[in-house]
């Protein structure tokens, strides 16, 4: 599991440095909250976790979505 979570720590761009000071803090309590928890006290953005709090305040009203004719059809 150790791997699984470096390599996206990599992938997200965290400095080595980052990544070994988060990987000792949390070693004992490993899980996706508290490697998160950690990646926001050094500034990053949380990647294992969602903060769905954060969507609830999506205002549909202004989306610009419009229906493509694509796909559809009309009955005769």
């Amino acid at each position: 599991m150790n791997l699984a979570i470096i390599y996206e720590l990599r992938a997200n761009d965290v400095k080595e440095e980052d990544i070994e000071l988060i990987m000792n803090r949390v070693k004992n309590r490993l899980s996706e909250e508290n490697i998160d928890k950690e990646l926001v006290k050094l500034g990053y953005p949380k990647i294992f976790t969602v903060d769905y709090d954060d969507y609830d305040n999506y205002d549909y009203a202004d989306d610009s979505y419009s229906p493509s004719s694509k796909g559809s059809f009309d009955e005769d």
